[in-house]
């Protein structure tokens, strides 16, 4: 059976946080991995490359796609379609359409001398061809896994690159479609500037592209039925050759001879067939538990993040509590301080004359208002109390005096000119009225 690498281009939706924690090979993922069946070796990974495209270095993935989000919003109008939809197909039956899938991955087979260069050449003949542009390349040389766990010279290298591909039109905001020609078209490209042979077309072999696991399974059950033929052929050949001998008189005379030897191959063989299915069983059995580990531990992260979430959520709902609470003793000190304010005001304007009353009730109205001068209003009160006063400055002065406890530092002086602007005034009127009578 050949080893050599075919060119191949596998391309499919990009599951984003999946993808950047195996291209990263961060410690908290190699650590998932069971060392049982490891298929990354971290001690070869020295020899891993990654490039990024220069306007994206920094830029997570999660992040490019919910700018893609707001790009596709604003060239089309709509959101958009995330999720699966249901529609009538030309049939008149029911069909589910995927939803977008703005960022999509390939894995693609390498060789062990194949370099970046080589990989940007080929997918700058894919955006010449077909507009889809790579925003990411990761060549992983540490990845395979071995025929024997047991054995670590049964190590099978698998190399290969994965590239990150951008499947939007950022001028139309529409996805690229190509189709199946144009995905074997794809192959081709890639047989080609990789300088490898091509891989036999999916309608010539009407298999579909295997992911890592399965393709792990794949083999050895491929290696297993290769086993169980190569025995099928030589207990054939065993037994004819044993029947012709027979026939001739001469087989397993003595116990002696080729026949005696190749009996006791065919009973080794019947005897090596259990033990080796046995441990293919078992590796099988190794790679469906590594598997299941990993999305064990993979829904234990989500577990943790979601119960995180809730912890958060209830903290923030315990603080609104606590600051609404806070703030309702706030009020409530704010309305007995101007329950208060008022109980003590009505009392001090009782112990007052009653015009006397209404020219500071006036002046507090005045300053609580905030305009700049007495309303008609108030200047009237303030002018029936100085009316029945003898000396009007002084009587201002009691308004003021007895309007100070209400005053704030800076109302002083505004309540100071106010009432003096009266006085003023009222002896004005006093004098005039004077100077008529005079001239009378």
């Amino acid at each position: 059976m050949s080893t050599t690498a075919k060119a191949s281009d596998h391309v499919k939706p990009c599951n984003i946080e999946q993808s950047e924690r195996h291209n990263r090979r961060d410690a908290e993922y190699i650590t998932s991995l069971n060392p049982r069946t490891l298929y990354v070796r971290p001690e070869l990974s020295h020899n891993n490359e990654s490039y990024v495209v220069p306007d994206l270095k920094g830029i997570t993935l999660q992040q490019h796609y919910d700018a893609i989000k707001a790009m596709v919003k604003q060239k089309t109008g709509r959101a958009m379609q995330e999720k699966k939809v249901t529609v009538i197909g030309k049939n008149g039956k029911p069909k589910e359409r995927n939803g977008s899938s703005p960022i999509r991955e390939s894995v693609v087979n390498i060789k062990s001398d194949t370099t970046m260069a080589d990989l940007q050449k080929y997918t700058q003949k894919v955006q010449e061809r077909w507009g889809v542009r790579a925003i990411q390349i990761h060549i992983h040389k540490d990845e395979g896994h071995y025929t024997n766990p047991d054995d670590p010279s049964t190590w099978q290298p698998n190399l290969h690159a994965h590239i990150i591909w951008d499947w939007m039109n950022h001028d139309t905001g529409k996805s690229f479609k190509l189709g199946k020609k144009d995905m074997e078209e794809l192959q081709d490209l890639a047989a080609e500037t990789l300088e490898m042979e091509r891989g036999k077309r999916k309608s010539e072999t009407g298999h579909e592209h295997l992911e890592r696991n399965d393709f792990i399974l794949s083999e050895q059950r491929k290696q297993s039925a290769e086993l169980d033929n190569e025995i099928a052929v030589k207990r054939d050949r065993l037994n004819a050759e044993n029947g012709n001998a027979i026939k001739s008189g001469v087989a397993n005379l003595f116990g002696k001879g080729k026949y005696a030897d190749m009996e006791k191959e065919n009973k080794r063989l019947k005897e090596e067939l259990p033990k080796q299915k046995a441990a293919l069983q078992q590796k099988h059995q190794q790679v469906l538990d590594a598997e299941r580990d990993r999305l064990g531990q993979q829904l234990a992260e989500k577990d943790k993040i979601i119960e995180g979430l809730q912890t958060k959520y209830k903290n923030e709902v315990q603080h609104h509590q606590q600051d609404n609470q806070e703030k309702d003793r706030i009020i409530d000190q704010k309305d007995r301080i101007i329950n208060d304010y008022r109980e003590r005001l009505g009392h001090y304007l009782s112990t007052l004359s009653e015009l006397l009353r209404g020219a500071v009730k006036a002046v507090i109205d005045y300053v609580q208002s905030g305009y700049r001068s007495f309303s008609a209003r108030q200047d009237g009160d303030v002018r029936r109390y100085l009316n029945g006063q003898l000396d009007k400055e002084e009587a201002a002065t009691n308004v003021y005096n007895a309007s100070l406890p209400y005053l704030k530092t800076d109302e002083c002086e505004r309540v100071k000119g106010q009432l003096s602007y009266i006085v003023q005034d009222m002896k004005e009127e006093q004098y005039l009225s004077r100077s008529h009578g005079f001239h009378r």
